[in-house]
């Protein structure tokens, strides 16, 4: 009978101390990773519309840029970019874009949906060259084609 009362008081402490465990592996906060944030001016160097399909702005028309990148006003880099209409309602235009940032040290590379005329998007890094391979991220443009535009990488290390 004693035997059978302590099995079961260690099966009940053992079942607690699973339960706590499990508790504290769930509540433990992940590790925050490190993150590189890289600043860039943005000087638009020319932008083409490709009109394809119907005449004027249809689904399927490119809008493709190119601009030179800037820090503490020295040209560090260039980009390029297309964006590719996706949907038409009214005046709003969506497009999905692709950018590639070419930098001292290698290349990123990002995409996202975008709403022509928006002065800002957010845009997931997709990859990288150099020392940016397998980058991972965000990369924020405000004040897109003004000539207050800017870069903010954000980039997950």
């Amino acid at each position: 009978m004693l035997k059978k009362k302590t099995c079961a008081v260690f099966g009940a402490a053992a079942s607690g101390v699973l339960a706590l465990g499990i508790s504290t592996a769930l509540t433990v906060p992940a590790q925050a990773s490190s993150q590189e944030v890289i600043h860039l001016a943005v000087g638009n160097n020319g932008v083409v519309h490709t009109d394809v399909g119907t005449p004027g702005l249809s689904v399927g028309d490119e809008f493709v840029y190119a601009d030179k990148l800037f820090q503490g006003g020295r040209q560090i880099g260039k980009d390029g970019s297309s964006c590719q209409v996706t949907e038409l309602r009214g005046s709003k235009i969506t497009t999905n874009c692709v950018l590639s940032v070419q930098l001292p040290k290698g290349q990123i590379t990002a995409q996202s949906l975008w709403v022509k005329g928006s002065d800002t998007v957010r845009m997931a890094i997709t990859g990288g060259t150099g020392a940016y391979r397998g980058a991972r991220g965000e990369l924020t443009c405000d004040d897109i084609q003004t000539p207050k535009e800017t870069y903010r990488i954000m980039l997950d290390r």
